[in-house]
């Protein structure tokens, strides 16, 4: 029986791992933006993002060739080319990212309630009392209760905040202290922080717009970890510039990277990250032992984990 073929996009790193730990498959290395068609023998594909140029390139003559399945490199598959979705078994690494992402979002709570920048003294003149608010008790709202909604609450309740929550599925939130919020406008007016932990799908395309955020709580502190699609940017520029919102921790935006020039570069009031809050060794080790249990069901008929499906939108 032939060797499994594999290709990857995934790097050095990943790549010296699965030849260690599977030294009988074939594993061929690929470079980030791909030269169609793969070779024929070819099984599996360990795919990366893409930019919008290349998306928008058209689908190769002959795919999926000689593909049957598709491995994401990420959660989502909205930076991926749409053809690339159609045609095979096609699994994200749901999942593998979220602590890190709770991280980082905790990260950005922490700033801005202890107004940490503006109490940092950089000269005498600077030496002053600078008061901020208790961090317990003030409540962090989520629009979004899958994984990195709930490694948030975890962390949120053991400081002592307040956290509501709301997903897609009516069924209960099952975790001790978090409550229900009833809607999206629910959590803009009773949340202190917001983090926006949701799919992007047309169902929550521009759910923060001039509406909704007309209705938050004066101070609130937006956060976007989600997909730029969920937030109406140029109502989130007026928002903060009236003084509706205090500030916004965005790592994504829409598009990816923003044109140069766009304000929110500039914003005294938006803290802005290239899309790099799920980057880091723990992510890369948990996509590597994720594919590997995956590959094991797969190569004992089973499926694969996380199988991505476009009508849910995720």
């Amino acid at each position: 029986m032939n060797p499994l073929v594999i290709a990857s996009q995934f790097g050095a790193e990943f790549d010296g791992w699965l030849r260690t730990a599977r030294p009988d498959l074939t594993l061929v290395s690929l470079p980030p933006v791909l030269e169609w068609p793969l070779p024929p023998q070819v099984s599996v594909l360990l795919a990366v993002p893409v930019s919008a140029e290349v998306r928008a390139r058209p689908r190769p003559e002959g795919w999926p060739f000689g593909l049957r399945w598709v491995q994401l490199n990420s959660t989502g598959y909205n930076n991926y080319p749409p053809w690339m979705l159609r045609g095979t078994l096609v699994t994200s690494a749901h999942g593998t990212s979220s602590e890190t992402i709770a991280d980082w979002v905790l990260a950005c709570v922490l700033q801005r309630a202890l107004r940490m920048p503006e109490r940092r003294a950089r000269s005498r003149e600077q030496w002053r009392r600078t008061p901020a608010p208790a961090l317990a008790g003030s409540t962090l709202g989520l629009f979004g209760f899958g994984g990195i909604g709930r490694a948030l609450a975890r962390r949120a309740l053991a400081l002592g905040m307040q956290v509501r929550a709301m997903r897609r599925q009516s069924a209960a939130l099952d975790m001790d202290g978090v409550q229900q919020a009833a809607d999206i406008e629910d959590l803009m007016a009773t949340s202190d922080h917001l983090a926006l932990v949701a799919p992007g799908t047309e169902a929550t395309r521009h759910v923060v717009n001039a509406r909704t955020l007309g209705l938050a709580r004066p101070g609130l502190h937006l956060i976007n970890v989600a997909r730029g699609s969920l937030v109406d940017q140029q109502a989130l520029i007026e928002s903060l510039d009236a003084g509706q919102l205090s500030w916004a921790s965005l790592d994504v935006t829409e598009p990816e990277p923003l044109p140069e020039g766009h304000p929110l570069y500039a914003h005294p009031k938006v803290f802005l990250t290239p899309h790099t809050c799920a980057i880091s060794p723990q992510v890369r080790k948990a996509v590597f032992e994720k594919f590997m249990r995956s590959l094991r069901a797969w190569e004992a008929g089973g499926m694969p984990e996380d199988p991505v499906d476009l009508e849910r939108g995720y």
